[in-house]
């Protein structure tokens, strides 16, 4: 999901010292600038070519020849898809305008592959689970996207369930300016608050993350659940002259929300659908000791989004933040780390049963009972 942003309008024609590449005094064709330009935004800014093993100078080596004045632009949009591929980053895209011509499909993606095409079946297991337990009928709320609200809210006498699926309101919110995904964060906060003030009085609640994508404000939203201020975990940012330099890691701490606030135990329910800003929330939502993940090990895919616009028109996306818990372990491609393993399967979607979310049931019964 086009989520996390950080934008870098190039205007002017870089400096190019690049490793390997041909001298000469012409100036270069359209399609060899950009080129150019691709290619060395990624040498100074991608952060994870040592952890995806790939070796970006000798890409150059074979790619640069391949481009001529002469080179159509769908031709060199193939070429750049063919050299960011094996970094298996979905946080890599190629766009023309409102275009999306290349996203990047990150390593771990079983659930997307599994339930992607038959997602309302599989909620619609979920919900009538959660009926079949006692709940009350599933209140949708917030605006659509892809046919989904922003919420799902029901509860049980004392435990709530609260689905969140995704980390924006509206879609402006998630690939606008920065002024529209500050809007969008003063909406989402809104209906995040409001619904839970619906679920006041709930001793344990649900939290379910699993096909959250991303956006933004996960550390914001992390604040509904927080008594004091905390250190959530570190990011650093690439920096060039070279694949290992990166800025000192820079603290990310949460703040207690202003408005409705959550002090009770909370579980989790996560896959590795589970990204983005998402990831921001359930890695600050790790930090606090009444909390228990549920499901599989998040995406691994955390980095904001840093934007460039080429000569050609085309703007590509990277990932250019490493993030680490407190105690330092790096989390790009391995993900928050679920407290309790358990995994959804067509298999039991086909007997229409929903592992992950019985498993979070029985966590918060037993919370119930001590």
């Amino acid at each position: 999901m086009l989520t996390k942003r950080f934008t870098l309008l190039i205007t002017a024609l870089l400096s190019l010292s690049l490793a390997g590449a041909a001298q000469t005094s012409a100036p270069l064709s359209l399609p060899e600038e950009s080129f150019e330009q691709f290619w060395q935004a990624f040498r100074d800014n991608y952060a994870f070519f040592p952890l995806k093993k790939v070796d970006w100078d000798s890409t150059y080596r074979v790619s640069r020849p391949q481009v001529t004045a002469q080179t159509p632009p769908d031709s060199l949009v193939a070429l750049f898809s063919r050299m960011v591929g094996p970094l298996r980053d979905g946080h890599i895209t190629i766009s023309r305008g409102e275009t999306t011509l290349f996203k990047g499909e990150s390593t771990r993606n079983s659930f997307k592959q599994h339930f992607r095409a038959v997602q309302p079946a599989f909620w619609l297991v979920a919900y009538q689970q959660l009926r079949a337990a006692g709940f009350s009928p599933i209140k949708a709320s917030g605006p659509k996207f892809k046919g989904r609200h922003l919420l799902y809210i029901s509860r049980n006498g004392p435990i709530g369930y609260l689905h969140l699926t995704r980390s924006f309101a509206d879609i402006t919110g998630a690939i606008g300016i920065e002024a529209q995904e500050q809007a969008d964060h003063r909406k989402l906060e809104q209906l995040f608050s409001k619904a839970l003030r619906s679920l006041a009085g709930c001793q344990v609640l649900l939290l379910d993350l699993r096909d959250n994508g991303g956006g933004h404000s996960g550390y914001e939203l992390a604040g509904h659940f927080a008594a004091e201020r905390y250190l959530a975990n570190h990011k650093a940012l690439r920096q060039p002259g070279g694949y290992e330099h990166f800025s000192a890691p820079e603290p990310c701490y949460v703040t207690p929300a202003a408005g409705p606030r959550f002090p009770g135990p909370l579980v989790v329910l996560t896959s590795d659908q589970t990204a983005s800003a998402a990831e921001d929330l359930t890695i600050s939502l790790t930090q606090r000791p009444n909390v228990t993940l549920v499901g599989t090990a998040t995406k691994g895919m955390l980095s904001d989004m840093y934007s460039v616009h080429l000569p050609n028109g085309l703007e590509i996306t990277l990932s250019n933040q490493r993030y680490t818990m407190p105690a330092g372990q790096q989390l790009e491609d391995v993900g928050v780390q679920p407290n309790i393993l358990a995994e959804n399967t067509p298999a039991a979607l086909a007997q229409g049963h929903d592992s992950v979310l019985q498993k979070a049931l029985e966590v918060a019964r037993n919370v119930l009972r001590r």
